[in-house]
Order: structure tokens, then C-alpha cells, then sequence
């Protein structure tokens, strides 16, 4: 009989998800159901990883939560599935998933019915394509779960048309178009750190590669954002080849000629058509250092610790391979020191021919300046005054934390004094107040 471990919160919304909907889940399927114990730690689930057939994580960040217990298998195997009735921490997500995007909830009998329908397919490797009834579950955009047939990069400056256009192509083409929605990925006026600016670059990532077609929706205003220049950059890489395969890592990308018209642009066409800059081998090395370093997972807030004994073997294969542990990407800077986007200094429609990527890629320190897309840092006290002035024009900036905290997952290292500090970090989500 196959073995499914679950790790639970040790709660009364943990204990009434694992009673009212997991084991009769389990029951049904005829699966031996093992419940890690509430002391479970990263080596009791290193033993799971070996024993169990399957292993289900509550991993909501709740009172009595599991993430002293994590661990990166979670994120890089397909043993593992992972529900929630909060949004996850930053850095944390794997291929079989059921979470609320930031600002979301979900209760036990949307994540049953996910369970319900999902278990007995991801048990063996795969998603299930039967319908939801629960409106939510029907409406929740999982890009590994039920990819659409094309990714459309667009500025949300542009949402309105955007969407009217979406709506006909869908529907002349008889296709699905995945349009990010506002505030999905980070709120239009956030204040972030680099490494979140970049974590949001690989999760776009992510969603390109499972879909694997691009539409590009050129605006005058495209490359302001970092959001979207980065995804064209993302684009532009993966239509490189792989040196593993000589195959490019997208099937098809396309320009939008404009609103008014269907008629769709190829890549190659509108590359030469908007002049924009290709990218050398030093820029493309440097876009999968980058974007290793953001990606939840695989990117780790521990490397800010020195790593010991064997560890430093670790350490030097993955730098000089992967970009890991390099000092850019372990400082206080790129993981702590949060920017504020200027609303006077930032791009105002950057000309395609004149996209720098060398700029685009470079990580900003500490020092008061503005930066490619026209962010500053700023110390916390600042942030928690509510008033920041810009470096540059010097303009008095309101800002306003009204959306709560985003939470980081940061295991504790065995190279550490403390073990009995928070895995759990909050930071709060502040905003530049639109006026």
C-alpha cells in the first residue's frame, strides 16, 4: 500500500483539514496515510523523503507551522505538494501547489476539493484536467497546474485595451491567453528589495517556460517597467539556444502590431523593426546568475551565511557555476535594503533602441542614488516615517503599508549561533501613496 506522509499545522485549521478532508481522501484512494510528528524537524523529513511514497505539506503560515521542518527537496522534486490557506513565503514553490496569491485566503474546503481532485493524479505525477466547482479554484491561475497557450507581455498602464484586445484574439483563435493580473506578482507602486525585483523576474520565468509561446504587446511606455523590459529580456534569452539540446527554450514569439489589429509580428521582424540591442554572451551569463539568485526555487536567503566544512566545496562548485554565493548576491543590499520607485525620476517612454541591458542587469548598493528604472534605497526608519525625499529631484515621497507583511522562509544553518530564531521573517509591504 503506497505511503503519504503529511506534515500539518499544529493548529485547529491543521487538524481539521487532516480529518475532515485528508484521511478520507487517503481512505478512498487506499493510500497508508503518516502523520510527522508536531516536534518534526529537517532531518524527520529527510526520512520521509526516503520512506514515503508521497509526501503533503500544510505549509500556511500560521501558529504551529511546519517550516522548521522544510526542506529544498519541497521545492526541487515532484514528491511533494505543498496546500495553503495563506500566501506562501516569497521563496517558497514547487511544482504541485495550492496557495493564495498575496492579499488572498483560501479555507480547508477550497484546498479539500483541490485535494480531492488533484491527490490521486499528482500521486502519480501529473494534474488532473477535472472541473472545480468552487468559483475560486475555477478562477486560481496555476501555471504548472493548467497553462494557457500563450504568455502576453504588456504595461498595466495599458490594462484597459490590453484586455479588449486579448478578449477578440482569444476568441477569433479559439486559444487561451494568460494576462498577469494587477497586483498578482508586486503592487504598481511597491517599494522592493533587488533580490524581490528579481524574484519576480524568475516567477515570470516560470510562467513563460510552462506555456512557451510570448506575445509581445509593444506600447510606447514598454520598456519603463521593470517588470516588462524584463520580460522581453527573459524572452530574448530563451530564445537562445541550448548548448545541451540546440533547441531554443520557446516554441514561438510574436510582436502585437498593434490594438486594432490581430495580425501578429514575428519576433525576428519586430527585433529588427524597434532596433532593439541583442544580447552578448556576458549578458546571457549574467541573466542566469541573476535570475538563479531570485528564483524561489532555487534561491536561498541562507547563502548569507558562510558556509563550513564540506559545505565550502558546495559553495565553490555552485559560484562558479550558478552564481551562488557570490558577495553581490549575499549582502545586506540585495536581500534587506528596500527601494522606493520615484514617481518624477522613473523611465518615461525609453526608446526601444536605446535599451541598455548592461544597465538593466546591474544590482544597485546601498549608496542614495537613482537607479535604471528610477528606484532609491532607503534605511527602514525611513520607511516606517512614512516620508522618504528622492536623491535625485528631491521630491518628498508619501508612502503607506496598508496591505500587511510579504514573509520570507529562511532555514536555520548548522554554522549558526541561534538556532532558536524565527524561520520565518515578515517584511512589511510598503507602497509609494499615488496621488
Amino acid at each position: 500500500m503506497p505511503i503519504l506522509t503529511v506534515f500539518k499545522i499544529q493548529n485547529n485549521l491543521g487538524q481539521n483539514l487532516l480529518d475532515e478532508y485528508i484521511k478520507p481522501i487517503c481512505r478512498k484512494m487506499g493510500v497508508s496515510l503518516r502523520e510527522a510528528p508536531a516536534n518534526a524537524n529537517r532531518g524527520y523529513a529527510v526520512a520521509a523523503q526516503a520512506t514515503s511514497d508521497f509526501i503533503l505539506w500544510d505549509c500556511s503560515v500560521e501558529q504551529g507551522h511546519v517550516y522548521n521542518a522544510l526542506n529544498m527537496w519541497v521545492k526541487t522534486t515532484r514528491k511533494h505538494a505543498i496546500v495553503s490557506r495563506t500566501p506562501l513565503p516569497r521563496n517558497v514553490l514547487t511544482y504541485f501547489q495550492c496557495a493564495p496569491i498575496h492579499g488572498g485566503k483560501f479555507t480547508n474546503e477550497i484546498i479539500g476539493e483541490w485535494l480531492d481532485k488533484q491527490l490521486p493524479a499528482i500521486i502519480q505525477g501529473k494534474y488532473s484536467n477535472l472541473p472545480y466547482q468552487n468559483k475560486i479554484l475555477a478562477s486560481h491561475y496555476w501555471m504548472f497546474e493548467k497553462p494557457a497557450k500563450y504568455f502576453l507581455s504588456f504595461r498595466g498602464t495599458h490594462q484597459k485595451d490590453t484586455e479588449i484586445w486579448r478578449q477578440r484574439f482569444e476568441q477569433v483563435h479559439q486559444t487561451s491567453v494568460r494576462m498577469v493580473p494587477p497586483n498578482e506578482y508586486s503592487y504598481p507602486t511597491e517599494c522592493v528589495t533587488l533580490q524581490q525585483m528579481w524574484e519576480g523576474a524568475a516567477r515570470l520565468m516560470h510562467e513563460i517556460r510552462a506555456i512557451g509561446r510570448v506575445l509581445i504587446y509593444m506600447t510606447e511606455n514598454y520598456f519603463d517597467s521593470f517588470w516588462t523590459a524584463t520580460e522581453f529580456l527573459t524572452t530574448l534569452w530563451m530564445l537562445g539556444r541550448d548548448p545541451k539540446t540546440g533547441k531554443t527554450m520557446l516554441d514561438e514569439a510574436y510582436f502585437v502590431r498593434n490594438k486594432d489589429s490581430l495580425d501578429l509580428q514575428s519576433f525576428r521582424d519586430g527585433f529588427i523593426e524597434f532596433a532593439i540591442p541583442k544580447l552578448n554572451q556576458p549578458a546571457m551569463d549574467r541573466f542566469v546568475g541573476l535570475i538563479n539568485n531570485g528564483d524561489p526555487i532555487t534561491s536561498a536567503p541562507e547563502t548569507q551565511v558562510p558556509p563550513s566544512g564540506l559545505a565550502k566545496l558546495v559553495a565553490a562548485f555552485t559560484q562558479s557555476r550558478y552564481g551562488y554565493y557570490e558577495p553581490e548576491f549575499t549582502t545586506q543590499s540585495f536581500w534587506h535594503v528596500v527601494r522606493v520607485p520615484c514617481p518624477i525620476c522613473k523611465p518615461r517612454n525609453r526608446l526601444s533602441s536605446k535599451i541598455d541591458w548592461h544597465r538593466h542587469m546591474i544590482l544597485a548598493d546601498a549608496t542614495k542614488s537613482i537607479d535604471y528604472f528610477g528606484y532609491f534605497p532607503v534605511e527602514t526608519f525611513e520607511l516606517e516615517s512614512g516620508k522618504v525625499k528622492c536623491p535625485n529631484c528631491h521630491t518628498t515621497i508619501s508612502l503607506e503599508n496598508k496591505r500587511g507583511v510579504r514573509t520570507l522562509w529562511v532555514p536555520i544553518m548548522t554554522t549558526e549561533k541561534d538556532k532558536s530564531r524565527p524561520v520565518i521573517q515578515e517584511h512589511k509591504v510598503w507602497e509609494v501613496i499615488d496621488k
